[in-house]
């Protein structure tokens, strides 16, 4: 969102931008618009009305009203993390573009301003996963439910998702799947974010004025036709606007821990070669539901001497435990660190191959940095990603043994049923190492240049996401 408020004004140098995001977020996104603006191109900071922050994410849908309120009554704005004070702009909002998991939000900004502002929801996920989770409006039957089971609403909501029996399930942009592989790790979402947030996406999609997605059109163009036609069923229209990566690259400055990372990958540059290097990731959230899958991945690259990097970034991360970190200490052509600057070690020419859980955000970020993935999918959007990216691009392998809990279950497209153990993510791994270092892992390197030159056609001028952000523009 940070690269599309720059392309925005970039494109539009009369339309200004307020930014609302929590204070944890302030300087990486400050610093993230910024990204977007090439030499000479500063003056278009101007056209961003900086950022308005709040300390405590849990009210930050609270100082979100107030800030709203404040500018559709013609106040000023004070900034929580700096202290800024803007004067009201004479021009009122015309279009309001709000995460899809701001439900309180978009309600906020629906009941203030009516008819008079568009609402965008923002899509930040892979749109193949759209109509498993949000094509329907789960509130009206939970609530039926709750009531003649005498039961709470968040609890039936949770029971909806997170109870998986195998049923079937068809869409019209992934492969029929039962429900348990939709959710590999087992992994559940807190029960007061289905209930007050997740369940209720799907009547905002039913309301909503619009869709934009950083997802790029031509990632999956069977996704792309098929949501298109879900919204123009009402009248309405998606834009797709990604890849939204910034002009500029990353550069590891200023972070300690940058220059650590540098220095390691110009180490291992040196001594193992280019494309040596496995970066493991799961996102800024998610982590395996048993590290121990994790850790055992771990003896087979240090077995094959393949020098790795992990982040431990994401809020749910475990610390390996300290036998383990001893054991890659002694290892030597490895590294664990709490943070990353991911597209600055994509780019690096040491890094060959990147295990990830398959986030949208990172995929799309590996596809333009020419690094194939192996792929450990733990839930939403990843899942059906990891079969696109292995099995319908043929860019990447999928890891199946790592599953667990009802994720051990059938798998539908290819009728093999996990064992889970670490014995047997053990052999996986060697096997998918072997493909991935020999003549398969370069003919899907291969692939994925065709890929990336794809995407990487979105943003020229007449690219298909120029054209997207363009005609969203218009129609405003």
């Amino acid at each position: 969102m940070c690269t599309l408020v720059a392309r925005i004004v970039r494109l539009r140098p009369t339309f200004i931008v307020t930014f609302f995001v929590v204070s944890g977020f302030y300087d990486r996104v400050k610093g993230e618009i910024a990204r977007d603006f090439l030499r000479g191109e500063e003056h278009m900071l101007s056209r961003i009305r900086r950022v308005e922050g709040v300390h405590d994410t849990s009210s930050a849908e609270d100082a979100f009203e107030t800030a709203y309120r404040n500018i559709i009554d013609d106040k000023s704005l004070t900034c929580a993390n700096t202290g800024t004070t803007f004067d009201p702009h004479p021009v009122r909002p015309t279009v309001a573009i709000l995460d899809m998991f701001v439900v309180r939000a978009f309600e906020i900004v629906k009941t203030l301003s009516s008819n008079t502002v568009k609402v965008y929801t923002w899509y930040p996920a892979a749109t193949k996963s759209f109509h498993y989770y949000f094509a329907e409006d789960l509130v009206p039957a939970c609530e039926a439910e709750a009531a003649s089971r005498g039961m709470s609403f968040n609890d039936v909501a949770y029971e909806r998702f997170s109870n998986f029996t195998g049923r079937v399930v068809r869409t019209p942009c992934a492969p029929t799947m039962h429900d348990w592989e939709y959710n590999p790790q087992a992994t559940r979402s807190p029960r007061e974010f289905i209930g007050n947030i997740l369940i209720k996406v799907g009547g905002q999609m039913k309301r909503t004025d619009g869709f934009i997605t950083f997802d790029a059109a031509e990632y999956c163009p069977t996704a792309t036709e098929s949501l298109r036609s879900w919204f123009a069923e009402t009248g309405r229209k998606c834009y797709y606007a990604g890849p939204l990566v910034p002009q500029q690259k990353e550069e590891p400055l200023g972070d300690p821990r940058s220059y650590q990372i540098k220095t390691f990958l110009d180490q291992e540059l040196a001594s193992h070669g280019e494309k040596s290097v496995i970066y493991i990731s799961f996102g800024s959230m998610f982590w395996p539901t048993e590290p121990e899958k994790l850790w055992a991945v771990f003896d087979v690259l240090m077995e094959r001497h393949i020098p790795f990097i992990l982040s431990t970034s994401a809020v749910f991360a475990k610390t390996p435990p300290p036998e383990v970190q001893e054991k890659v200490a002694q290892y030597g052509d490895a590294m664990i660190t709490d943070w990353v600057p991911q597209q600055y070690l994509l780019d690096h020419p040491a890094t060959g191959w990147y295990l990830s859980h398959g986030g949208h955000n990172s995929t799309l970020e590996t596809i333009l940095a020419g690094v194939p993935n192996i792929v450990w999918p733990v839930y939403a959007d990843q899942p059906v990603n990891a079969i696109h990216l292995s099995e319908d691009l043929d860019v990447a392998y999928e890891l199946f043994e790592v599953r667990c809990g009802t994720g051990l279950g059938q798998i539908l497209r290819n009728g093999k049923t996990p064992t889970g153990t670490v014995e047997a993510v053990k052999a996986e791994m060697h096997n998918v190492l072997d493909h991935a270092f020999g003549d398969d892992g370069a003919r899907k390197r291969v692939n994925l240049q065709a890929v990336r030159k794809k995407l990487q056609a979105a943003w020229a001028e007449d690219g298909i996401a120029r054209r997207e952000v363009e005609a969203f523009l218009d129609d405003l």
